[in-house]
C-alpha cells in the first residue's frame, strides 16, 4: 500500500509551490534576498514525481521547466480517469511520488458535472468517489509510492466548540466521514507575512487548532519548511521505504 498525504492549507500559502519551487537544484524563480532559499526549500524531482492538476489551471512555474504537460503533468479530475493514471504509474517503478492538486477541484467538478440530477444519488455518488479513490491509494498501489493530495481548508466547531481547520468537503456525507482520518500525515501550510512579499513558508507538523497529524518522531519539530522534498525523505526514512 502507499503512503497518502494531506496537503491542506487556504489558496495562496504554497500547497503546489512546495512541489516545483526548486525542480533544477537553483532557486532559479525568486531573487537572491528571498528567504526561500535553494539549500531549503527544496522541490520534488520531476523525473520521479506525477502531477495530477484537478483544478485544471496553469501552473506556478514557467514554461520551460523540467515539469511538462501530458509528460509528468497531468490535467484531469475525473475520479475514474485519475484511478486508471495511478494504475498506469503503479507499474513504472521509476516514479516515486504523485501529487494530486486538489481534492476540491475533484469534488467540485463531480458536483457540477451533477447539478441537474434531482436525487440525493449525486452526493452519495461523489462520497463514495472521493472515499474510494483514497482508499485505492492506500490499498492497491505500490508500498514505495507516496501519493500526497492538496486541499483548501474551512473552519469548524468540534464537541467542545473549539474552532479547528480542516479540508473543505462537499456534501454532508464527507463532513461526517472527516476525509483527515484516511491519512496516516497531514500537513498543513503556514505562512509568516514578511515586508514586500518576503514571506516565510512553512509546513505545520502537528494538530494547531487543525486536524493536522503526523506520526510520533517523523518529523523533530513543529515547523517544517514549505519543501515538500524534505517531507518526502523524512517519509520515506520513517519507513524504510
Amino acid at each position: 500500500m502507499a503512503t497518502t498525504v494531506g496537503i491542506f492549507s487556504e489558496s495562496g500559502q504554497g500547497k503546489t509551490t512546495s512541489v516545483v519551487i526548486n525542480p533544477d537544484g537553483k532557486c532559479i524563480y525568486l531573487p537572491d534576498e528571498h528567504p526561500m532559499k535553494a539549500d531549503v526549500y527544496e522541490g520534488m524531482d520531476p523525473t520521479s514525481t506525477i502531477l495530477v492538476v484537478s483544478d485544471r489551471k496553469e501552473l506556478p512555474f514557467p514554461s520551460d521547466s523540467k515539469w511538462v504537460i501530458n509528460k509528468n503533468v497531468f490535467w484531469v479530475s475525473d475520479v475514474e480517469q485519475i484511478k486508471t493514471l495511478l494504475t498506469k504509474v503503479n507499474s513504472i517503478e521509476t516514479i516515486k511520488a504523485i501529487y494530486i492538486d486538489t481534492l476540491n477541484g475533484i469534488m467540485l467538478d463531480k458536483e457540477m458535472n451533477d447539478i441537474k440530477k434531482k436525487t440525493f444519488d449525486k452526493w452519495t455518488d461523489l462520497a463514495q468517489q472521493i472515499y474510494e479513490l483514497i482508499s485505492f491509494c492506500n490499498s492497491d498501489l505500490r508500498r514505495d509510492l507516496v501519493v500526497y493530495m492538496s486541499g483548501h481548508v474551512t473552519v469548524y466547531t468540534d464537541i467542545d466548540g473549539n474552532e479547528s481547520k480542516a479540508l473543505i468537503t462537499n456534501g454532508r456525507k464527507l463532513e461526517k466521514i472527516r476525509l483527515e482520518t484516511k491519512f496516516p500525515i497531514v500537513l498543513f501550510c503556514s505562512v509568516n507575512r514578511g515586508t514586500g512579499g518576503n514571506h516565510d513558508y512553512s509546513f505545520e507538523t502537528q494538530a494547531n487548532r487543525s486536524t493536522g497529524k503526523s506520526p510520533i518522531g517523523m518529523f523533530k519539530t513543529f515547523s517544517i519548511p514549505n519543501s515538500l522534498k524534505l517531507v518526502d525523505n523524512a517519509i520515506r526514512t520513517y519507513y524504510g521505504i
